[in-house]
Parts: structure tokens; sequence; C-alpha cells
């Protein structure tokens, strides 16, 4: 009887040493009637604990506030509105006024129209000239008789003409050339070779304006210089009118002078051309000259 009652005092000796000594890390043993916590998939699997939509309602996460679209200035052109953009919708308008351009500058210079002549001549597009833009204007040109010549006598006429006036049918030959070659790259090229300058004989007006929608409007009024000189928020207002409304605003706002003002879309670069700066007056100038420069 007493053996067993030793051996059960040893027992529970063991036993309490046992619940004193620490675990191999040197922490307390882990309670794992009372730390572990099942995972969140086994708690809805098995029905334990709060479902995730409970768990959310009792910690809310964070509601970020919604933001703020960024509302583009009424007076903005559409991202998608470029010179080449407009430029490109009315291709036979552009290429048309530049032709014209072109040949009233070589109907007035003898030189230059030689010279495209020549090069039209030795590069085989001299023939694209059609037949009746000269022969319609032989019996102004040369002599009323002219067209009713034979072909002889139309060389007697012809080498009987004095200096001047073959240097005017020179000029016409090359002034029907920049109406008639195919290549539009070939009068760009003539009209930048003899610096033929647009604000000659071309100005912005209602005609050009009604060629285009609001926004390429919009586009072509930022870049001459018009939004800046009304401000934004007069020129958004002006936006918001009827299409006519704009454009006769454009063209009639107070101090803003449309003249000698090329838009990108009429340019031969797709570049806005300013006004040329004023020719400055001589100090020696006579007082009269002055004011009439002035």
């Amino acid at each position: 009887m007493i053996r067993f009652e030793k051996e059960a005092q040893a027992e529970a000796a063991a036993r309490a040493a046992l619940a004193r000594s620490p675990n191999d890390d040197g922490a307390p043993p882990a309670d794992t009637d009372t730390d572990t916590v099942p995972s969140a998939t086994s708690q809805h699997g098995e029905g334990e604990g709060e479902p995730p939509s409970a768990q959310s309602e009792a910690n809310p996460s964070p509601t970020l506030a919604p933001a703020t679209p960024v509302k583009a200035t009424q007076s903005s052109p559409k991202p998608g509105v470029t010179a080449k953009s407009i430029a490109a919708r009315t291709k036979e308008f552009r290429e048309a006024t530049w032709r014209t351009a072109l040949a009233r500058a070589l109907a007035g210079n003898t030189d230059h129209a030689r010279t495209t002549i020549l090069v039209a001549a030795m590069s085989g597009s001299l023939a694209q000239i059609k037949a009746e833009t000269l022969t319609s204007r032989a019996g102004f040109l040369v002599g009323e008789t002219f067209p009713d010549l034979d072909y002889a006598e139309k060389i007697a006429q012809i080498q009987a003409l004095n200096d001047a006036r073959s240097a005017n049918v020179l000029s016409v030959i090359g002034a029907a050339y920049a109406k008639d070659v195919l290549s539009f790259s070939h009068v760009a090229d003539l009209a930048r070779v003899f610096q033929v300058d647009l604000r000659d004989s071309w100005q912005a007006d209602q005609s050009f304006l009604e060629r285009y929608t609001k926004d390429e409007l919009s586009f072509i009024a930022q870049e001459c210089g018009l939004v800046a000189h009304i401000g934004a928020k007069a020129f958004a207002k002006l936006l918001a009118s009827k299409k006519t409304e704009l454009i006769t605003g454009m063209l009639n706002r107070s101090g803003f002078d449309w003249a000698g003002r090329l838009p990108g879309a009429m340019t031969l670069d797709s570049i806005y051309g300013p006004p040329p700066a004023p020719t400055p007056v001589p100090e020696e100038a006579p007082a009269r000259v002055a004011e009439f420069v002035a």
C-alpha cells in the first residue's frame, strides 16, 4: 500500500515538472485550446464563426471617394484635331489656293517663270499643261489673228514679238504650269524655292471658316491667337453659340486682325504663320512718308 502511494506521488511530481519546463525556443507552450483560431475558410465551410459578410460589416474597409472627372475647358479643341487633320478635310481647297498663289507669282516674275518652264520640260511634266489653257489665250497674248494662222505664219509672228511681249508669254506659260501640273508636290517645291507668300493673295474669311466644324474652328482660333486675345472664358462662351454666330464673332472681334495670319491648315508645312513684323521706317524718312506707312 505504501509502495503504491509512493509511486503515485512520483508520477504527480513528474507531471508537475513537465508542466513547469519551458519549450525548445524558451517560450511558454502554446495553449491550443484557447489560441488556435480556425481559418476563415474552415469557419465558413463548417458553419462555425461569422460568415465573411458579417466580418465585413463588423470591420468595414475604408471607402474611397469617387474620383472627380477632369473636365476639359470648352474652348479647348478635341485631341484629335490638328492642322494636318483640318488640311486633309479641305485638301482640294488648300491646293487650289496655293496653285493660284504660285501662278500669280510666276505671272509677275519672268525669271522664275522661265526657270519653271525649263525644269518642267527637262523633267517631262511640261506636257501636263492642258492645251486649252494656253490656246484659249493665244489671241490675247500674241495677236488676235494668231489662232487662225497656219503653223509657219505662227512661227513668224512669235519671232516678231518684242522682248516685253515674249516675257509676258513666258510668264503665262509658267502660271499655266502651276495650275495644271498633276503633282501638287511640284507646286509646293516651286513655291518654297521662289518664296511665294500666301498672304499676298489670301486670308481667312467667312467662306474659309464655314468649311470646318466647331472643334476645328476652336483649333484655328487658338493657334491664330484669337483665344489668347479675348480670353479662354470669353471664347468658351462664344463657342457655345451657333456656328454662324461663332464665325461672325471670330471674324469681327474688336482689336483682332486676321490679315497676315496663316492657319496651319493652309501652310505647306502645317505650321501656323504669324503676321510678318511691320517694316520699320528709316529715321531719315520724310515725315509725310512716315505718316503714310504708319
